[in-house]
């Protein structure tokens, strides 16, 4: 097991129970020593994950505000996947594509790279490193202001930037989803997003199921601005009726 998917796996541990476990029980779960749990650990508290204290460890309790990109890679990752899949019929040859900075919308990049003559607009950095060697397509990064913990672009240049193209599809992910519409955790990515929204023929949103759960502050959108929706599995009944009603197509 390599130290991503270890860390990965420590973190599903620890969201099965109550975001609480001892140490012991993950070296036991994960058949790996103590000193190895314990560099994990200590790496993933630096990243703003998880704290830990006398052999115990809790995963830093989730706010409106939005999570580091090194907890966000690893967190739901089979959904995410589960998601990127489902995407790959409504990517066509030859498209212009707005890609937000998202984890989830990172999960594409082994899809797009099988496809011929594609244009990129992103204001991810991880994203356009993942795509970096891909001869197949054109990515442009957007200028801006750096924010360190999303490794993404924002700021006016960047939504200035963002109005130079007209896309096709804007593929945008969002911190949660509620029944009164989709929220972000930073105003600043909200405001980039928005502008990607406003210069697309259609906006995809890939959304996982626990998203419903979540808390986000800043209003992206109402449902009825989506062209469509993926997800990994079905939300609660009622806000499972208001996307169907809302949004012309729901992709599970």
């Amino acid at each position: 097991m390599g130290i991503n998917e270890r860390k990965r796996e420590i973190v599903e541990s620890l969201n099965q129970h109550n975001g609480f476990a001892s140490i012991n029980y993950l070296c036991k779960k994960l058949y790996a020593s103590r000193s190895t749990i314990r560099r994990d650990l200590m790496s993933l508290e630096e990243d703003g994950i998880l704290k830990r204290s006398h052999g115990y460890v809790s995963l830093v309790v989730k706010s409106a505000k939005e999570s580091p990109i090194s907890m966000r890679q690893i967190e739901n990752l089979d959904k995410k996947q589960s998601i990127a899949r489902k995407m790959e019929p409504l990517i066509k040859d030859g498209m212009v594509i707005f890609l937000d900075s998202s984890s989830t919308v990172c999960q594409l990049a082994p899809i797009l790279k099988t496809k011929q003559h594609l244009t990129i607009i992103t204001n991810g950095i991880n994203i356009a490193n993942e795509l970096s060697h891909a001869q197949n397509l054109t990515c442009f990064l957007c200028p801006g202001v750096l924010k360190h913990k999303s490794l993404s672009i924002v700021g006016e240049f960047t939504s200035q930037f963002i109005k130079n193209f007209h896309a096709e599809l804007a593929i945008l992910s969002c911190k949660a989803i509620q029944e009164k519409g989709i929220f972000e955790g930073d105003d600043s990515q909200g405001l980039v997003k928005k502008s990607m929204m406003e210069n697309t023929e259609k906006t995809i949103l890939l959304c996982d199921n626990t998203k419903e759960n979540a808390v986000g502050f800043f209003k992206l959108a109402d449902f009825h601005a989506l062209s469509c929706l993926v997800s990994d599995a079905p939300f609660s009944p009622s806000l499972q009726k208001t996307l169907e009603e809302q949004i012309p197509m729901v992709i599970y």
